[in-house]
């Protein structure tokens, strides 16, 4: 295990505080500078080496590891600048090269196939289960749930809104907010609320509701609309009621067991 956090270590530290400079941006035209890449792929076969020292692994098997992960490593650069600059590219590109960091330790360290199940095997356990089911369901689940119980008010104000939007006497387009930024405050919201329930960290919820009111105190008292103030109202209390219901009730669950 120590060996595979060291090459994680390494990895972040390459990747992400010893690029080159600019090295996290898009690069121009043809995509690819060689001598930043080269740089770049020279400071992560560095840092490997140095780890492989210290973990004092036979010779050969530390060239055959250097090797495959400067490879996957160049693969990944080359991969990288040739897609979309945005997070959806970075999480598939980070997951890549740690499946093959995992994969390379598994096999410096010899690990086996029955080792893993074994491991695997330990962590789908019912409490786990429990815990993992919770994040799910005050996710997606809460939020259709929330949003069916709004719907009506939700109707009433989208109206109220293209009404507004139509009778503007300036032409200046009403402020919608972001597009589905209220579904994602929500789901975070939750799962900060479920995971303050499951450290015994109560008061942690309170923070939460009382950062949240803070930041749309300045939007109610502009907007002066009872209406809009009474469903964000309702939202709110609907999601952390739910959070709060589905972190008790797995908390009992997960002592029961």
């Amino acid at each position: 295990m120590e060996l595979l956090l060291l090459m994680l270590t390494a990895h972040f530290v390459a990747d992400f505080y010893f690029q080159p400079a600019n090295g996290l941006e898009r690069y121009e035209s043809k995509k690819i500078k060689p001598k930043k890449l080269w740089l770049h792929l020279l400071m992560h076969t560095l840092l490997y080496i140095m780890v492989f020292i210290i973990a004092e692994l036979p010779l050969l098997s530390a060239i055959i590891a250097i090797l495959v992960i400067s490879l996957t490593q160049f693969l990944r650069v080359y991969y990288r600048d040739y897609r979309a600059n945005n997070l959806r590219y970075f999480l598939i590109d980070q997951s890549i090269q740690l499946f093959v960091i995992s994969i390379v330790w598994a096999y410096l360290a010899h690990f086996t196939v029955a080792q893993a199940l074994l491991f695997f095997g330990q962590l789908l356990t019912a409490k786990n289960m429990i815990i993992a089911l919770s994040y799910l369901l005050v996710c997606k689940p809460a939020s259709v749930i929330i949003s069916l119980a709004l719907k009506k008010h939700t109707d009433d104000l989208a109206k109220a809104a293209t009404e507004a939007q139509e009778h503007a006497s300036d032409g200046k387009n009403v402020n919608m907010g972001l597009l589905s930024a209220g579904a994602w405050i929500g789901y975070i919201e939750r799962c900060l609320a479920i995971s303050f329930i499951f450290m015994g960290q109560f008061a942690g919820i309170g923070f939460l509701v009382a950062t949240k009111t803070i930041f749309r105190f300045g939007d109610l008292t502009k907007n002066k609309d009872m209406k809009l103030t009474e469903y964000m109202m309702l939202g709110t209390l609907l999601s952390y009621a739910i959070a709060l219901f589905v972190g008790w009730n797995a908390m009992q669950m997960y002592h029961a067991i």
